[in-house]
């Protein structure tokens, strides 16, 4: 795997730790979980269109994304539990267990959907390492959470 993607992804993850911080303020200061998406979401749809329109992206693409299946659109659902979810569980748990429990769901959830070839990802074997890394990860969220 090619470093500048790896320092990508680890951008990311960094940018994950900020933003959802400050959904959860947003919240606290508006007074609710799903009033914090509005703003959010606004922003988001503004910075999305600018992003696809300075990136050459025109209207055919536009035009596409009435032909989205249904489906794939409860992934907007999913954003704005996911906003509204970390909104509740920071104040609640903490910025540290939030995130050890949130990536451990996500390496856990990945391998399955890797193994069953889930959501267009490619099947992909399940190896003792996998499972011996899971199972790492699983140690941690409970030396971080609980110790």
């Amino acid at each position: 795997m090619a470093i500048h993607l790896i320092g990508l992804a680890l951008l990311m993850g960094a940018i994950i730790s900020i933003y959802l911080p400050m959904i959860s303020q947003t919240a606290k200061i508006l007074g609710s979980g799903p009033m914090a998406n509005i703003p959010f979401f606004a922003v988001a749809l503004v910075s999305s269109i600018v992003i696809a329109i300075s990136t050459g992206s025109r209207g055919g693409e536009f035009q596409k994304i009435g032909a989205l299946p249904l489906g794939l659109l409860t992934a907007g659902v999913m954003s704005a539990g996911m906003i509204i979810g970390s909104s509740y569980l920071i104040p609640r748990i903490g910025i540290g267990a939030f995130f050890v429990l949130l990536v451990s769901g996500q390496v856990l959830a990945g391998m399955v959907f890797g193994y069953f070839g889930m959501f267009g990802v490619p099947a992909s074997a399940m190896t003792t390492g996998k499972v011996l890394g899971a199972l790492l990860v699983i140690a941690g969220v409970y030396l971080v959470t609980f110790k």
